[in-house]
């Protein structure tokens, strides 16, 4: 071998040496950071000898650095990912309804078991006080726990609506950020000749994968190395071009009291001046004849279902939470309040006299009275009566107004939910407006008791549908929260295999690399010292 082939070969061998520790030393120190990917310098043979008496000898070089990546279980895990923040975003919004249906201290149930069998007590003796007091005490009761529940949904629904802004401001600073990452790949990739660097790509991660735990969607990962990420196939950034979630009117800052109907994507336009908003949640609207008049089937409303382009990710949960969970619940607690209020307060004595108004409505319907639906409150009981009975005069049952105000049942009907949604049934003004003032007990004698008492059958399908229904969602959505943590954690798990950093083995490459540095060294030492050799000899 010529001498100049043994020093360039000894120049490739410390060469190689310096970026194996260089790539070691990121991968040590990038272990502890969040969507670091491992890297490895690759070495390429410039030219190899035949054999080992051959003049040219072997050349080699580092051609740069790789990262360990998986495109396509990066693709599922962030796929995942919107599912996983999706269900957790649930169930933590939830918790507290949760707790209060379990707890049997909060329960509805109870109290109105409780409520009737006063009225029971009373039953068998008309006039003992303490069993009046005890009617009016648990029936203050029945008034809190219905209250407190409308309330807990409540709030829910406007702690989802402040946590759907904060997410949409999130995504909005995050979407410009990916343009710019975007702008720096593009500019840093010269096909054939030069790629991004490993720190751009794993920045261009960290962002959509923050995305996708916000807002969902999907990331596309183009072909010179840019993102393209998408809402439902709306592109939210298409490489350098970064769209913004803001109102009708081009506000970019949401903010928790816009209502969902009104928030939208603004998309960059060709001349950066005429943006285009695109919706992002559309309600169910009823469907039209050619006429124009509404579309019914067997009586019933024919709706078109609503829809969003927020299915997945916190983001979504929380358009689910405000546009489905929250106004269904309410309803159906509603219902409830609206059903105590009619039923407890026609109760009679036998011979027509009505009892004293026990349970009501904090209103302004009658001069600033409370709503009770008696016969001296007409505001109120038009209202009621427009709820519940029907056109052939017969009554409602309290599931066909549940199934009838719900726009994604096939027995929904318009006129229900219109009669529902008068601000005077909102629970959360559910109240006690009886007294213990004797007169509160009148005409409550043996016959009126019982009647009263009589109704807790009919109470029992409204207190399991609330229950029951909201318990067995909740119960679901634990389920799959579970189920999709699971398999995150396992594509997860099967990422850090391949892209992970594992510091034993980091150690046993920098080895490896120090006894190339020093052979390296060793060979340009004998190099030297065979050509010093070969000068003194000339000399």
């Amino acid at each position: 071998m010529r001498t100049a082939a043994l020093f360039d070969s000894a120049m490739a061998g410390l060469q190689s040496a310096q970026s194996g520790m260089l790539v070691t030393s990121q991968n040590v120190t990038g272990s502890s950071v969040e969507g670091y990917v491992r890297r490895t310098s690759s070495v390429r043979v410039n030219g190899l000898s035949p054999s080992s008496i051959d003049l040219t000898g072997t050349s080699f070089a580092v051609e740069g650095f790789t990262r360990y990546f998986d495109n396509l279980l990066q693709g599922q895990l962030l796929s995942q990912q919107s599912k996983t923040s999706y269900s957790q975003a649930l169930t933590q919004s939830v918790a507290p309804l949760d707790a209060m249906l379990t707890e049997p201290a909060t329960s509805i149930a109870t109290a109105l078991g409780n409520f009737f069998n006063a009225a029971g007590s009373i039953a068998n003796e008309p006039t003992n006080s303490a069993y009046q007091q005890s009617l009016i005490g648990n029936s203050r009761l029945v008034a809190d726990r219905v209250r407190g529940l409308a309330n807990t949904v409540g709030q829910i629904s406007s702690n989802a609506s402040q946590a759907l802004a904060d997410v949409l401001n999130q995504a909005n600073s995050l979407t410009p950020q990916l343009a710019s990452v975007n702008s720096k790949i593009r500019a840093a990739a010269i096909p054939g000749v030069a790629a991004a660097s490993p720190d751009l790509l794993d920045e261009r991660d960290r962002i959509v994968g923050k995305l996708q735990e916000l807002v969902g969607g999907t990331t596309l990962i183009n072909e010179d190395g840019t993102a393209s990420y998408l809402l439902n196939g709306q592109h939210l950034v298409d490489r350098e071009a970064a769209n913004t979630f803001t109102n009708s009117t081009g506000t970019s800052v949401i903010r928790s009291d816009m209502p969902l109907t009104d928030l939208s994507i603004k998309t960059v336009s060709l001349d950066r001046r005429n943006p285009v908003y695109i919706k992002l949640v559309m309600p169910a609207i009823p469907q039209k004849d050619s006429n124009g008049n509404p579309l019914l089937s067997n009586g019933n409303s024919v709706m078109l279902p609503g829809q969003t382009v927020l299915q997945d990710g916190k983001a979504g949960a929380y358009v689910h939470l405000i546009q489905n969970f929250v106004p269904t619940v309410q309803k159906s607690i509603n219902l409830l309040a609206t059903q105590l209020v009619r039923s407890v307060n026609q109760i009679t004595d036998g011979i027509g006299n009505t009892i004293a108004p026990i349970f009501g409505f904090a209103s302004t319907t009658s001069n600033g009275a409370a709503l009770t639906g008696i016969s001296s409150d007409t505001a109120g009981k038009t209202l009621l009566d427009s709820l519940w009975n029907k056109s052939n005069g017969t009554s409602y049952v309290y599931s066909e107004l549940v199934e009838g105000s719900n726009p994604q049942s096939s027995n929904y009907k318009q006129t229900i939910e219109t009669a529902l949604n008068v601000a005077e049934f909102d629970a959360r003004q559910f109240k006690v407006v009886g007294t213990f003032d004797g007169t509160q007990f009148t005409h409550m004698n043996a016959t009126a008791s019982a009647s009263l008492q009589s109704l807790r059958d009919s109470f029992t399908s409204p207190v399991t549908f609330i229950t029951s229904s909201v318990a067995t969602t909740i119960a679901t959505w634990k389920n799959t929260q579970q189920s999709d943590e699971a398999l995150q954690k396992s594509l997860a798990s099967q990422k850090s295999s391949i892209t992970g950093v594992n510091l034993d083995e980091e150690a046993a490459n920098l080895v490896k690399y120090q006894q190339l540095y020093n052979a390296s060294s060793k060979l340009m030492q004998t190099g030297k010292q065979m050509f010093d050799t070969l000068l003194g000899m000339l000399s």
